[in-house]
């Protein structure tokens, strides 16, 4: 029984880790979407600034 043991609880704690894992990416995606979305909702409402935006975006989708 102990081998047993030791491996359920190396298996349990490998998980533990990779739920913890995947929270940070969740929560580090989840971020990046707020950021994303408030960059959005301020090109919409200046067309000047998204216009700007959108010529040095394309000069430097040009220069990669």
């Amino acid at each position: 029984m102990h081998t047993t043991d030791r491996i359920i609880n190396d298996v349990a704690i490998q998980l533990a880790n990779k739920v913890i894992e995947c929270a940070n990416y969740k929560a580090l995606y989840e971020e990046a979407q707020e950021q994303l979305a408030r960059i959005n909702n301020v090109l919409e409402a200046d067309e000047a600034l998204k216009e700007l935006f959108d010529e040095i975006a394309e000069k430097l989708e040009k220069e990669n």
